[in-house]
């Protein structure tokens, strides 16, 4: 089911309220770029700009005026062209924009700026505007908008508006949370219909073929990142995406992989041999990240830090790598393990949060993805769960995903037919 528009009506209202009197709140929902020739990127939509209005679409511009106490929504559409809609469809009509948004003043881009001309009189001090610089291409636009903006009224203090609506997103409604759990739902599809085609012989990115035609196949095409597929050696580097390389028999093979369900991600992790037998040390290294993964997702809770969450981690990992006989000092963890133990995660794979650092929130959702990479060894196992920090315990959104060994080899001798 679709978000509605009662929704974004609701994070509109939580900016509303954390907005000066005497103010106005300028975003745009991003450009569309030229590749090459004739063909431009995937649009990407501005998150901040999605999750207040519903819109995936370019060149379209929202206004919220905050004065006297008094609160108003304009958006801002392109208009259609009868020559362009034949070649390449119909942009949104204002009847749509209004369903999707729940924004009752629907002008046309002609008018914009003439528009900002009569809104933001002399009651209004402030002006909110978008100074995200994380993404080249987006940085690139929000500065560009945010700078025609702030010249035309050079007499207003400028507010970044971008972590106050961090802020907001980093708590998930229950909204939020069902269309995670949707895209959590599909992923463990895809999952076991990779643990069911797994086999010695093929390439890495004829196994991951198998995840995208599980996604195409359901509507939902969209990943959240490129999918990592590394067997062997190759799980040992982090951000592996080549996936060419020939899967072998008694190698272990890590997928990182996730889709969206309306913009709304999972990223999981599972590694499983690709033959479905473990050998006795790949068992081993295995059982303790999945120790740690448990205990690291009953640690999360609101109130402790990233910081602490993350020393958390390394410590159980320091000790297990010693267990294993890799490391004698926790200070050489690092040959073995060397990012996060997990992100904020929602509308972005690494959903932004305005305070990095900071206090982890009741109502936030955080990956969970210990990992062991020991390259003399070829072996690299990484278990990443999705879950929900409540000040009643963690809600595992992905509980369903199998990750236990012996669940594991069962699945693949039952579902894979090259499994003896």
């Amino acid at each position: 089911m679709k978000l509605s528009s009662d929704f974004f009506k609701k994070n509109r209202k939580k900016i509303f309220d954390k907005m000066e009197n005497g103010s106005a709140l300028i975003l745009s929902s991003g450009t569309n770029y030229i590749e090459s020739g004739d063909e431009d990127f995937d649009f990407d939509v501005d998150k901040c700009f999605y999750y207040l209005t519903g819109i995936n679409q370019s060149e379209v511009n929202l206004v919220l005026i905050k004065k006297d106490n008094k609160e108003e929504e304009y958006l801002f559409i392109e208009k259609n062209d009868p020559v362009r809609v034949r070649w390449v469809g119909a942009k949104l009509y204002p009847n749509e924009a209004k369903e999707l948004s729940g924004i009752e003043k629907i002008r046309f881009n002609n008018e914009f700026m003439d528009s900002l001309m009569y809104l933001i009189d002399h009651k209004i001090n402030n002006l909110y505007l978008n100074l995200e610089r994380d993404k080249a291409h987006r940085y690139c636009h929000n500065y560009c908008y945010s700078k025609e903006i702030s010249d035309k009224f050079f007499n207003k203090k400028v507010i970044d508006a971008y972590p106050i609506i961090v802020d907001a997103r980093f708590v998930k409604e229950k909204e939020e949370i069902e269309k995670i759990q949707e895209a959590i739902d599909l992923t463990k599809v895809g999952v076991e219909k990779l643990m069911s085609e797994a086999r010695p012989g093929i390439h890495e990115y004829e196994l991951e073929a198998h995840f995208d035609y599980v996604l195409k196949t359901s509507g939902q095409i969209k990943h959240s990142f490129k999918t990592i597929a590394a067997s062997g050696k190759n799980a040992t580097i982090l951000h592996y995406v080549d996936n060419n390389s020939i899967l072998k028999d008694g190698d272990l093979i890590l997928f990182d992989l996730g889709n969206e369900s309306d913009f709304y991600i999972s990223d999981i992790s599972r590694t499983f041999p690709v033959n479905g037998k473990f050998t006795e040390r790949q068992k081993e290294v295995y059982e303790e990240v999945l120790n740690v993964n448990k205990k690291c997702i009953e640690f999360l809770k609101p109130g402790i830090t990233r910081t602490e969450y993350n020393d958390y981690a390394k410590k159980l990992l320091a000790s297990a790598c010693k267990r294993l006989g890799l490391i004698k000092e926790d200070s050489e963890l690092t040959k073995y393990y060397w990012h996060g133990i997990g992100h904020s995660i929602g509308l972005d794979t690494h959903d932004p949060m305005s305070d990095y650092g900071g206090v982890i929130k009741n109502g936030s959702l955080f990956t969970v993805e210990p990992g062991l990479y020991i390259e003399e060894e070829n072996i690299g196992i990484r278990i990443e769960d999705d879950v929900v920090v409540t000040d009643k315990g963690t809600i595992v959104l992905s509980k369903d995903i199998i990750k236990e060994v012996k669940d594991i080899e069962k699945y693949m001798k039952e579902h894979n037919k090259y499994v003896k």
